[in-house]
Order: structure tokens, then sequence, then C-alpha cells
């Protein structure tokens, strides 16, 4: 069976060619790995990247410490994992701060992050993690969009106090085109969800230039295809706004348990996946319940008041779940 690879896995086989350090090399292999189609015919090719990245590990961890190239890494924790990006002094460790409380450094000029920091943002009952990266610029190490890639969603911020505005978003796309973050074409396999946003509408002629920045990105994708908003950190306007946002870019739901004849649990929801089933849900709890599971009740407020649902009935975000094993 031929193997099918995409345009892009061959340009990714190119940079792992011409890379220099282990960390480079590992990089570019989980990418070839990850582009690979999953079919019988790349069964001995996705064996072989398996075993080259089985091999760098290994001389990874025999090298000292001192002579390692910094990579950064953050396990995703909460419901989601965000990374927000942007341009120079356009407000993304004010914002994250805000929002999570990490421990960011802020100043009033640009690049003052140097390295990413994490931190958790609490909206409702969930906890969404927050990734403040460096700014865009040209030169970014391999990690830096390696970060990009591997989140959940981007937030990208842009400055409405900058007549520059237009361009330097102009240039970050480029940027991001040649780390093959595609941030508006979804049926692309590189795509990455994105949420647009300005920040400091406090300032003047914000608003006016916010509406430039609309009309910039229509010649990219459909405004109704994108998610985007604008905000002053400063005067803390339409942030919970933004939350909200945000939680919905990550397309889950939120599904709440009731034992038997009690009352349901309503502050540590199971968190799933948009178009996800009963099934899911109880696999989600443990995997001794969907082998299990005889029945499920539903409330919903709106059709199911504890009615019995077949197993693979798709949950909405709200739900509540009683199972009977």
């Amino acid at each position: 069976m031929p193997a099918n690879l995409p345009p892009q896995y061959f340009e990714v086989e190119e940079k792992y060619r011409q890379a220099k350090t282990i960390e480079e090399k590992l990089y570019y292999l989980k990418e070839m790995l990850a582009i690979c189609p999953k079919h019988k015919g790349t069964e001995k090719l996705q064996k072989e990247i398996k075993t080259k990245i089985s091999k760098l590990k290994k001389e990874l961890s025999k090298k000292p410490k001192v002579s390692r190239t910094v990579w950064y890494h953050f396990e995703k924790q909460g419901a989601g994992q965000i990374v927000v990006c942007g341009s120079p002094n356009s407000g993304k460790s004010s914002l994250v701060k805000f929002l999570t409380n990490a421990n960011t450094e802020i100043a009033d000029y640009p690049f003052t992050t140097k390295i990413p920091v994490a931190g958790m943002m609490k909206y409702e009952n969930i906890q969404i993690q927050l990734i403040d990266c460096p700014p865009l610029k040209e030169g970014l190490a391999p990690w830096y969009f390696h970060l990009l890639r591997t989140a959940d969603v981007l937030l990208y911020l842009f400055d409405l106090s900058q007549d520059s505005l237009l361009d330097e978003a102009e240039a970050n796309f480029k940027i991001l085109e040649k780390g093959r973050i595609n941030i508006f074409k979804k049926e692309e396999i590189n795509y990455k969800k994105t949420v647009f946003c300005g920040n400091k509408l406090d300032g003047e002629n914000a608003q006016f230039r916010y509406q430039l920045f609309l009309e910039f990105l229509k010649s990219y994708s459909s405004l109704e295809e994108l998610k985007i908003i604008a905000i002053s950190v400063k005067e803390k306007r339409n942030l919970e706004e933004l939350k909200k946002l945000l939680f919905e870019s990550l397309e889950i739901i939120r599904v709440y348990t009731k034992p038997p004849g009690k009352p349901p649990e309503l502050k540590e929801p199971i968190v799933l996946k948009k178009n996800a089933t009963i099934l899911d849900a109880a696999e989600a709890l443990h995997k001794d319940f969907v082998r299990n599971l005889k029945y499920a009740r539903l409330w919903d407020n709106k059709n199911f008041f504890g009615q019995r649902v077949e197993k693979n009935h798709i949950l909405k975000d709200g739900d509540i779940v009683e199972f009977h094993i």
C-alpha cells in the first residue's frame, strides 16, 4: 500500500535533515510523525521515525546539562491550553497576569517577556491554562512554534494604540506561516484555532483602528468564521467576554454526574470534547463504567428530566447524567 505522504511531510523532512542540534531533530521528527497519515502503508515509516526519536532521546539524556539547548514545553493542565502570542508591547503579559495571577514581568517597553510563563485562568467552575509567550519576531527558536502547534487554541493579541498594527500583523502572519502555523484555513492540516484580540481599546482612535483591522482580516478569511474581540486590560473592559470566547473556542462541554437518589455534583464537572457521548462521559469517570454500564438518565432543563437515554446520546454543556452500573 502506498504511503501517500502530504507535501508538508517532505518540507519537515528537509528541515530535519538540515537540523544541527538533537533538540531540533527531535522536534522535526515528532512533526513528521504527527503529519504522517496513519494507515497500513505507513506502518514501516512510522516505526522508523519512532526508532529515531527513541535513539535521539537516549542520546540527549547522556549529554551534559550545560550543553543542552533550551527547550520549553508545558504539560497541558485544566480544561484546555491557550497560548498567547502577538507583537511586542501589545499587553500579553498584563492580560495573562490579570486573568491568571501568573508571575509575568510587565514593562512599558517591548520584548519584556524573554521566556514563556504559564498560569491558570478560572472560568466559572473550570480552569484553563494560559501561556504568555515572547513577542513574535524573525528567527524564533523551534520550541516557540512547538508551543503554538501543540496548544489547543492561540490567542493573537494586537495593539489598538499603534498606527502600525496592520503592518505588524502582516509581518506576524508571515512568521507564523513560515513556522507552519496556519490560523485561517481550516481545511489545511496545520490549521490552529485562533482568537483575535485587540487590546488598549481605551486609547485614542482605538475603535477606528479596530474597524481597520477587521477590514484587513477580510483579505485572509471571512469574518463570520473568525473569533474576534476588542478589550482594554487597563480599564478591565470586555475581559469577561474574552474569557467566554476563549472557553467557546476550546469546543468543550461540562457534564455533571448525579448519584442515584441524590442531588447532582455541580462543583467539579467532567470536561469533554464537543459532541461527546454518554459512553465518553462514562469512560472519563472510569473504564469499568463503560464495560458495566446498564443505562443512564439525563437532565438538561429543556427536553430531558431524568429520562433514560441511549449510550451514544450526544451530550451538551451543562447536562447532568445519572449512571446505572
